[in-house]
């Protein structure tokens, strides 16, 4: 018996599963109003706004993505009027992201998006069914968290 031909078929449906996965709650969470920012974008806000006023550094590490790229994210939501770059407060060689009016407006109509689409998807669930897929969630970010620490 081969195994690594099954660990092969395995991380394969894992890799198509995860996918789907995140493209079905990409709809479901109303990526397609995207207020004209891409997935990309909308995440680096989301992080700016439940983190507050953040470095660059900072904000990289926490999306996930090279210092490059987050900046290049920045220089378009600057010109969107979304954030905006400060001085630090205790370092003025640091610089700081922060969101904008504009960018907290996004943020609340987003999050309420968000939030009634999950309201729609529960009131399709039994109560049961509520149950299982709020367990599941937690045992995968648990998994998950043990892979990522």
């Amino acid at each position: 018996m081969d195994h690594g031909n099954d660990n092969n078929n395995t991380i394969e449906q894992v890799e198509e599963m995860a996918q789907e996965l995140m493209r079905r709650l990409d709809l479901l969470s109303g990526s397609k109003v995207q207020d004209d920012i891409s997935y990309g974008q909308y995440k680096v806000i989301s992080v700016i706004h439940n983190h507050g006023p953040i470095s660059v550094g900072n904000l990289g590490r926490l999306v996930g993505s090279a210092q490059s790229t987050t900046s290049e994210m920045i220089a378009r939501l600057t010109k969107a009027g979304l954030v905006t770059k400060v001085r630090g407060p205790y370092d003025g060689r640091v610089v700081v992201v922060e969101l904008t009016d504009q960018g907290r407006q996004l943020m609340r109509r987003r999050r309420t998006h968000v939030r009634e689409s999950y309201q729609g998807l529960f009131s399709r669930l039994s109560k049961a069914e509520q149950e299982g897929f709020v367990n599941s969630l937690k045992n995968l970010d648990e998994i998950l968290s043990k892979l990522t620490h």
